[in-house]
């Protein structure tokens, strides 16, 4: 099929420093954007997915110190676990950047020219707090206790010239944005950025080359560093093409996906960086919130950073995925435990999931070799399907992935009801059409929960599409209508899908 306009779709991750390994924050995140990929890409639209590495800054020159290595060599080696978490979460993004990449440094100064071309970049002189760790100004006003607002660490005294970003010229124009689009999501985080912005000054967006060393030069003034988040931001704009025109089809981004704790450089510095650059703003910007452990935010003082390969490597990665969009709204925090992911296993995932999709086909395989035939238009009381596929449709739209997963479990517990309450293995006794019928309906509505269930459950989905026969639902290389999900066939070939989640040992 041919793509117009309107059915590209740019999904992006943040880049994550390459300081330390990854967690589960990360994992959710990425997960996320993948979820939200795989959904449009059942639906036809041309989809670019970018994730990858922030590998400049003194995070990085830091980390790389202690270990004895250089920044370069610390960014060769961690970018590659990254890489290899999204490989095993079946994460499919289409570019992997990293802000070492020849291509993007470049990106990086001809906006930085853009910007100063606008006018919109000075030189002057900065006094105040500044936090090491966030690499970041903070002002007078946001400071407690000598502390940061972001990371609670402390903040010390620093003087020193900077390149500033005039942030006054702009003000305006992004506060009637954010005001009258949907720009920044969930909604309750609106005036969370708008009080922000009207707190905001003009931005320091340099860093003396004596104390960041590791990062992009000051064009035609080398004694000066790129502030690291100009140069991470860019990184958007860079995956796809950025400063051609020609291979920037895909810009603006649909969506930004982020932690909460990075929203004021996503929704309030880089749309007015693009501003001053003359560029469209992107459409969202959507914050979710942190995992937590009981209650506290994970952090390597604690001994508390849960690793998602460990959990994989117990769970499996469907497992994994499916619980951070059961366990909480997306948007808000959440409590991570292990006896949480545990209970979301063996209730719902092997015992109502799995269960029903493999009694289901051992039925069918054992009574009617498998080949099960229309009897008559599936017919169901008590239910709307076509509605309950919309909802979910609008949902997975809103990136409310956690109402969206909700929908597919109502149609699971529909299903399960179902097939108990019309008892196929009774009626076949007496009646082996009616027991045939009872079973294709069954297939019907595993049809349309394979085809819900896919951006979530990849692996699984694609399983149970293969042991009905039904390959095609759980392709996103294949478009696929309402209509086609929603629709009928004359038969459907079964066989054992086999235990799809095994009791986990201990």
């Amino acid at each position: 099929m041919s793509y117009q306009n309107n059915m590209k779709f740019y999904v992006t991750t943040p880049i994550y420093y390459v300081n330390d390994k990854p967690h589960i924050g990360h994992a959710y995140t990425t997960v996320a954007a993948d979820i939200i990929a795989k959904f449009k890409r059942q639906l036809g639209y041309k989809v670019f997915f970018l994730t990858g590495t922030d590998e400049h800054g003194r995070k990085i020159e830091k980390a790389a110190e202690e270990r004895g290595i250089s920044p370069k060599e610390l960014a060769d080696e961690m970018h590659l676990v990254f890489k290899k978490l999204w490989q095993t979460l079946n994460i499919s993004y289409n570019k992997f950047i990293r802000t070492t990449d020849k291509e993007h440094e470049e990106a990086v100064i001809y906006f930085w020219k853009k910007m100063k071309e606008s006018g919109a970049i000075y030189k002057g002189k900065y006094v105040g707090w500044y936090c090491v760790p966030c690499e970041s100004f903070i002002p007078s006003s946001q400071v407690e206790d000598v502390k940061c607002p972001t990371c609670g660490r402390p903040v010390e005294i620093l003087e020193e010239e900077s390149y500033f970003f005039s942030v006054g010229k702009y003000k305006q124009k992004l506060k009637e944005y954010i005001e009258n689009s949907g720009f920044v999501k969930p909604d309750f985080r609106k005036r969370e950025v708008l009080n922000a912005l009207e707190d905001l000054g003009d931005i320091s967006i340099t860093r003396s080359r004596e104390r960041v060393k590791w990062g992009i030069p000051v064009p035609d003034d080398e004694r000066f560093t790129i502030y690291v988040w100009v140069d991470a931001l860019i990184n958007y704009l860079s995956g796809v093409g950025y400063p051609s025109p020609e291979v920037m089809d895909f810009w603006p981004a649909d969506i930004h996906l982020i932690g909460k704790d990075i929203l004021k450089f996503h929704a309030i510095y880089w749309p007015m960086f693009l501003m001053s650059a003359g560029l469209e703003l992107p459409k969202m910007v959507f914050a979710h919130g942190w995992w937590k452990i009981k209650g506290e935010k994970m952090s390597k003082s604690l001994k508390n950073i849960v690793d998602p390969f460990e959990i994989v490597s117990v769970f499996g990665a469907d497992a994994l995925r499916y619980f951070m969009f059961r366990e909480t709204p997306f948007g808000q925090d959440g409590d991570f435990s292990e006896e949480g992911l545990r209970a979301r296993y063996e209730n719902e995932l092997a015992k109502d999931i799995g269960n029903l999709f493999l009694r289901l086909s051992r039925f069918a395989e054992s009574n009617f070799s498998g080949k099960v035939r229309k009897i008559s238009p599936p017919s169901f009381d008590g239910i709307d399907i076509e509605s309950l596929f919309l909802s979910w449709k609008s949902s997975m739209e809103n990136v409310d992935l956690f109402k969206a997963l909700g929908e597919i479990f109502n149609l699971v517990s529909y299903a399960n009801r179902y097939i108990d309450q019309n008892a196929p293995w009774s009626k076949i006794k007496i009646n082996r059409e009616e027991a045939e019928k009872i079973i294709f309906n069954c297939a019907y509505l595993v049809k349309v929960i394979v085809f819900m269930l896919y951006p979530f459950c990849p692996e699984t989905s694609k399983k149970v599409a293969q042991s009905f026969g039904i390959e095609w639902i759980a392709d996103e290389s294949k478009p696929k209508t309402k209509e086609d999900v929603l629709n009928h066939s004359d038969f459907f070939n079964i066989k054992s899908t086999g235990i799809l989640f095994p009791k986990i040992g201990g």
